[in-house]
């Protein structure tokens, strides 16, 4: 594929491909992102909210990450489908809920305290991410620092973040999970068995209906769980039409360092050991979206998939360096959406009649670049009551999703137990805390040895 379509536009390591003219629309794929993708942005609007912005100004967090996540494959030219560094998220919201930067009462309607501090501690985070991944990334320590850490420490970090999800949504936010408990129930019920069942993926094999259902993703159970929840009253819709523009300028003069200051020394010593999870967690991201690729490739020589995790690095900094002066947001711009990745890799190797070229789904489930939704009124009053649903089974299917994982990781079980503490003191008394236990006790307790497969 010599075309310009596939080509696109050379700028520097990256490639340009313009919407409609080096990218075609998928229309399979463009349905699918206008649910799931615009459901799942908005994820981020409850959690804007617990940290004192309203609900316009969360509307305007979900379109500048979507924007900058989007710029990833079409600016970049990355082959990827990206997202948040998701299991992240709730380590953060834990060492910010600690910090008392997160939830601080009086909250009215489910707009808490604004407290500027939040956003600095924010930006910390996100500058010293940003300059850890440039260099790591054009040094190529990236692979080298991923394999020194013992397995022991990297299965803790792993299943930290899980358990932090599961606090979050089963203690610390229990009270909004009981404000719609049939349809959350539904809702986390349908998308584990359609994304983690083995009894589901054998029926799945056998019945090309329930195996279009699972590739699907969130899709499905999302919306029975919506309309269980109509159905049940526990929540009722007031749908606006028309157009409105995100309150980007009211979010700029809350949120960006330009406004209202830069963080202070202490604050980016805090954040250190959360920037070292969050790249722990971007670089198995780079390593499982490249496996994917490579083994779809087989099945399209006709299209040979630029992979290169130095660009893969520098498009993840650049977008957090442009995330960091408009909306610190961390970690809300990261390498790789597993799900919509693998289901993207599975219809691109059906072949040319299936998916001409990568970038044709990718673009096309990320709507072209284009964030039209967070203009329509429609869309964001529709999606408002269904929002903490959308975080909930977030911070639910990546909790199994690290679980999974981190229990894989472990050799020995001296390795299992030092897992196993390392995630109960991240998730209960503070990243450093558990960085530093986890160190002392891979040296003392399991002895030192690098895990080999890291990459």
């Amino acid at each position: 594929m010599n075309n310009i379509r596939s080509t696109g536009i050379k700028w520097g390591p990256f490639t340009l491909r313009i919407p409609f003219i080096h990218v075609s629309l998928r229309w399979g794929e463009f349905l699918q992102g206008m649910v799931i993708s615009g459901a799942t942005a908005f994820a981020a609007a409850p959690l804007a909210m617990k940290l004192g912005l309203t609900f316009e100004e969360a509307v305007a967090v979900s379109f500048v990450a979507g924007s900058l996540i989007s710029a990833g494959p079409l600016i970049f030219g990355e082959p990827m489908a990206p997202g948040w560094v998701t299991p992240a998220v709730p380590i953060v919201i834990g060492a910010l809920a600690s910090a008392g930067m997160y939830g601080v009462e009086p909250c009215i309607d489910n707009v808490c305290t604004y407290n500027p501090d939040t956003f600095r501690y924010l930006a910390a985070m996100c500058i010293e991410f940003t300059i850890l991944i440039l260099l790591l990334g054009l040094t190529g320590f990236g692979k080298v620092l991923v394999e020194m850490i013992p397995r022991g420490l990297k299965a803790g970090i792993i299943l930290g973040a899980a358990l932090a999800a599961f606090y979050q949504v089963f203690f610390e936010d229990f009270e909004t999970y009981m404000l719609q408990p049939i349809s959350m129930t539904v809702a986390i019920t349908l998308c584990v068995i359609t994304t983690f069942s083995n009894p589901y993926k054998l029926l799945a094999s056998k019945s090309k209906f329930f195996a279009i259902v699972g590739s699907l993703g969130l899709l499905p159970g999302f919306l029975i769980a919506g309309l269980v929840a109509y159905w049940t009253n526990e929540l009722q819709f007031n749908i606006e039409w028309g157009f409105k523009i995100p309150e980007i300028m009211s979010l700029v003069e809350k949120t960006s360092p330009f406004y209202i200051g830069f963080p202070d020394m202490q604050m980016f010593i805090d954040a250190a050991p959360l920037v070292l999870i969050g790249y722990m967690l971007l670089f198995g991201d780079l390593v499982t979206g490249t496996e994917v690729l490579k083994d779809a490739q087989k099945n399209r020589p006709d299209e040979i998939l630029p992979i290169d995790l130095n660009r893969s690095h520098l498009s993840v900094g650049i977008r957090n360096l442009i995330a960091t002066c408009v909306n610190p947001f961390f970690p809300t711009q990261g390498a790789l959406w597993t799900g919509v990745h693998v289901v993207i890799a599975e219809r691109w190797k059906q072949g040319k009649d299936a998916m001409p070229s990568i970038f044709d789904g990718i673009g096309s489930y990320y709507l072209m670049g284009i964030p039209f939704l967070y203009f329509a009124l429609p869309f964001v009053t529709l999606m408002q009551p269904l929002m903490v649903m959308a975080l909930t089974l977030t911070l639910i299917l990546t909790g199994f999703a690290c679980a999974y994982i981190a229990m894989s990781i472990p050799k020995k079980n001296s390795e299992m137990a030092t897992a196993l503490l390392i995630a109960f003191f991240i998730t209960f008394y503070s990243a450093w805390i558990g960085l530093l236990l986890g160190l002392i006790l891979c040296l003392l307790v399991d002895g030192y040895e690098k895990d080999s497969q890291a990459a």
